[in-house]
């Protein structure tokens, strides 16, 4: 499932160009860390990455239900701030035409 993350955060241009990817949950600040590990345990994947005061945090979930209703990978992205609050949290459907779609 990491690979669809990664595919959909590159496509939809979330992070900046110049952010440097955080690999290891122990350079997370606390709260981050602490969700970070909360993931691991779930049926998801983490993505964060840095760029000086600047942190993106995605969690990306795949949703079996949904998958399996349209034929195609869907997943629930959610964007999280440094203290771990959600930010936002959006579907996307991945298509063979148009890549990451945004599901309505």
């Amino acid at each position: 499932m990491g690979r669809l993350l990664d595919s959909l955060l590159d496509s939809e241009r979330l992070v900046t160009s110049h952010a440097t990817r955080v690999n290891s949950a122990a350079a997370l600040p606390a709260p981050l860390r602490r969700l970070s590990r909360l993931i691991d345990r779930q049926d998801s994947v983490w993505r964060s990455w840095t760029d000086g005061p600047r942190i993106w945090f995605f969690e990306g979930v795949f949703s079996l239900e949904l998958s399996r209703e349209r034929g195609k990978p869907v997943l629930n992205l959610r964007e999280y701030d440094r203290v771990g609050d959600l930010l936002r949290a959006r579907m996307f459907v991945l298509t063979s035409d148009h890549g990451w779609q945004k599901c309505e």
